[in-house]
């Protein structure tokens, strides 16, 4: 059996933050954020606008899609450089601190059947990996996935995320739920993931 790897970095942030579009400016809290994007507690409504900047002050700013928008909340993806997101996300880690709001979390490889269902429906997929935040899965066909998900497995019930990424039929969903609720959805059906946290 292969070592579990640290695969997922997620930063608690709970900082100030504006989104900036054609539309103008909005006020946001970042709560989560993550290399590929960042979940945010809006104080006004969006624009029409999906496309934006994400200004954290101290930090920079990322281009970045609306994926998903509820109520005061909103996914957000971003867009462009991995590079530039990676540096920022860095940072980020650098200033927090190693013992401040960060989640690592453990990945094992599986191959067990699954339907992923998003807003625009639902497709067969096999999960590649698990961990206690989130999977890594192949689509049986390409479609485009974005937003809210839900992840079915034939050994679990439904656990739900969001969509993090998408490279053709690979999706990377990241579970809503905290990492003790999905142990206890999946059991012992992954007795060697655990949070380092």
């Amino acid at each position: 059996m292969a070592e579990p790897v640290l695969v997922e970095q997620q930063v608690a942030l709970h900082q100030a933050g504006k989104l900036i579009s054609d539309d103008g400016t909005v006020d946001c809290e970042v709560v989560t954020l993550s290399r590929n994007g960042a979940q945010v507690r809006l104080d006004a409504a969006l624009g029409q606008n999906e496309d934006l900047f994400l200004a954290i002050a101290g930090f920079g700013q990322l281009s970045c899609r609306v994926m998903d928008a509820d109520g005061d909340h909103a996914d957000l993806r971003f867009q462009g450089d991995p590079e530039t997101q990676e540096s920022i996300f860095q940072d980020i880690l650098t200033r927090i601190g190693d013992d401040e709001g960060r989640r690592f979390y453990l990945r094992r490889s599986v191959l067990w059947p699954g339907t992923l269902k998003t807003k625009t429906g639902q497709v067969a997929c096999t999960i590649l990996n698990m961990s206690l935040g989130g999977a890594k899965v192949a689509l049986s066909q390409e479609q485009e996935c974005a937003g809210r998900a839900t992840l079915f497995g034939d050994r679990f019930d439904g656990l739900a995320g969001s969509i993090m990424w998408q490279r053709g039929r690979m999706v990377g969903v990241q579970f809503e739920s905290e990492p003790t609720e999905v142990a206890r959805v999946l059991g012992d059906l992954l007795p060697a993931i655990t949070s380092s946290s």
